[in-house]
């Protein structure tokens, strides 16, 4: 469960048909993708080890049990409540407390986690009738949670009815579009749809506990917005902003003499680079999300291991087309921004190459979109670097240069602010490079960064800058699922652009509207066939390029390094570090 938007539910907000297909070519759909998916199934839990990772030879010996695990962090979570979580690292110490009905391997299979197993049209478990569709999960039997209290149906149920009812959640993709959820016993949920729903896989990545928060107001204000209660392999029992957060052994896990660690203490830590320093003196064990820029010393450690794997994150700048104020009028415009000549100019301003090749060693791929890799990746690139040609176009489009060498037009002076995550070296670097480069063409660009539990909260009450519409260019990640609907749908479509209106809900940052994309995300996620969704999304996110709102960086790859005396740290393809830490272990 990747980025920025690390366990949110898969899925989309906004309300749709099935399509007009007629029921025998839909048939046939559900039925190629069900052999497929059946097939998917029976790997097992967990998947693979990534394939650009070593292999070592902590297999060879049974792992140790006991010790502490010390993993450095700097980025700082604000909450683990998984209705509310939105950065990354939240996610990544989430998911060793709670988990959901099922997770991607490591080649993009669906695998069952606190479910039996995929429901699928093939095993009779994904029922379609008409427009409708239903889902029916089976949970495994004896779960506990980690209060030893058994797992239920009910639970599903009361995690969709959170969801909806909760004003601060980041977004309720997926479950705005369940009608309803029988529970004919406590281990079956059928999860009935209003409409042909293709991402019903990962719709609950995070159960919550009816018996726990049933009658609780404000789950903000509770005990479990920081421990929450759940089923994984550690429990929240200490949580120290600004210090660390200490997750200890679940004793009713389901799973049998595991997890091998007593305890892992995720330690906060100022910047990268420290935790790097820690690393290599041996204070921590491990350490996530390196850029590739920091890999070139640490290969040299023989007491370190660095882990590379492909990922779907993807480093971008996104431009806010509407007015810089607190709770903007998504309708309102950008006196700069808002006039796409000067949104072309910025991207054919921005030298993403010579930032890959001298900030990162040339160990990245410039972007295209924010699908880069799965059955839905979107390639097509983007316009290169030309700043001729941005002058060119900022002059045509009547933005005329002063006396001190920055445009003015209408009364407008192109002057904006960019704002990233403080303590991120490299994001300051490019940073400073765009300065530069802009003001080459006659733009004037000032550096705002703000903390992660900020700028990254996805949080409304919060104030996340992009939620309320207080920035110009935001500079971050984010990573889609091997399903990509969660993605485009909250990030693109005009109906989860955040305003007061809705309380904050949606993601689309940029203010970006387009009808026909609308349209196309829609039709991507109201069908079973996969090149058709494929296509669907191709367009949705040509037609966000054209718009010129989105400048994609550069793809980034999953980077994480940690200690030869650490076993069983595998990285995965399509989710955080921390997704087997059941079995990680300490060598003595």
């Amino acid at each position: 469960m990747l980025v920025e938007s690390t366990m949110q539910p898969a899925g989309t907000v906004t309300g749709r048909t099935a399509g007009e297909v007629t029921m025998r070519r839909l048939s046939i759909a559900i039925a190629a993708l069900s052999l497929l998916i059946s097939a998917c199934a029976q790997q097992p839990p967990g998947g693979g080890a990534a394939t650009s990772a070593p292999t070592g030879t902590a297999a060879a010996a049974a792992p140790m049990r006991g010790g502490t695990f010390i993993f450095a962090m700097w980025q700082e979570p604000t909450t683990l409540a998984p209705l509310y979580v939105n950065q990354t690292i939240a996610g990544l110490v989430g998911q060793v407390v709670y988990e959901g009905l099922a997770d991607t391997d490591n080649d993009g299979n669906y695998v069952p986690r606190l479910a039996k197993s995929i429901p699928t049209v093939g095993n009779g478990k994904v029922r379609v009738s008409g427009t409708k569709m239903e889902v029916e999960w089976e949970l495994q039997s004896g779960v506990k949670w980690s209060d030893g209290t058994p797992l239920t149906s009910a639970d599903i149920v009361f995690t969709w009815q959170t969801w909806m009812k909760d004003p601060k959640v980041v977004n309720r993709a997926g479950f705005s579009e369940i009608e309803t959820i029988d529970t004919p016993n406590d281990t079956t949920a059928i999860v009935k749809y209003k409409s042909i729903y293709a991402p019903y896989f990962l719709n609950f990545g995070g159960l919550m506990p009816k018996h726990l928060l049933t009658g609780v107001e404000d789950i903000s204000k509770h005990d479990y917005n920081r421990k929450p209660l759940g089923t994984g392999p550690f429990v929240v029992t200490d949580f120290k902003a600004g210090d660390s957060i200490t997750v200890e052994r679940n004793p009713n896990y389901r799973v049998k003499d595991k997890p091998y660690l007593d305890k892992i203490i995720f330690k906060s830590v100022p910047t990268s680079e420290v935790a790097i320093a820690q690393l290599k003196a041996g204070e921590v064990h491990g350490m996530w999300n390196l850029l590739e820029s920091q890999t070139v010393d640490l290969d040299k450690d023989t007491n370190l291991k660095i882990l590379v794997t492909p990922s779907p994150s993807v480093e971008r700048i996104e431009l806010n087309t509407a007015v810089n104020k607190d709770m903007t009028d998504p309708t309102s415009a950008h006196p700069v921004l808002g006039d796409i000549a000067m949104r072309k100019a910025l991207l054919w301003a921005t030298p993403k190459q010579q930032l890959i090749d001298k900030l990162l060693f040339g160990k990245a791929k410039p972007g295209s979109s924010p699908v880069s890799q799965g059955w839905a990746a979107y390639k097509e690139p983007q316009d290169g670097y030309d700043p001729a040609k941005a002058n060119a176009e900022l002059d045509k489009a009547g933005w005329v240069k002063g006396s001190d060498g920055i445009r003015s037009k209408g009364g407008a002076r192109a002057s904006l602010t960019i704002t990233s995550t403080t303590g991120n070296q490299t994001r300051e670097r490019v940073e400073q490079v765009l300065i530069d480069e802009y003001k080459q063409i006659g733009v004037e660009l000032k550096i705002q960064n703000q903390p992660s539990a900020v700028f990254l909260s996805g949080s409304w009450a919060a104030s996340d800058p992009r939620k309320r519409g207080t920035f110009d260019l935001a500079m971050y990640a984010s990573s889609p699922g091997i399903d990509p609907h969660v993605t485009v749908s909250t990030r693109y479509h005009s109906k989860q652009i955040p305003s007061a209106a809705n309380n904050g809900i949606g993601q689309n940052y940029t203010r970006f509207k387009d009808p026909e994309a609308d349209k196309a995300i829609d039709e991507a996620g109201a069908t079973l066939d996969l090149e058709k969704r494929k296509a669907a999304y191709a367009k949705a996110l040509r037609l966000l390029n054209q718009a010129y709102v989105i400048i994609w960086l550069y793809d980034r790859a999953n980077i994480d390094a940690h200690r030869t005396s650490v076993g069983g740290w595998q990285s995965n393809v399509w989710d955080e570090v921390t997704w087997n830490a059941e079995d990680w272990s300490l060598k003595k």
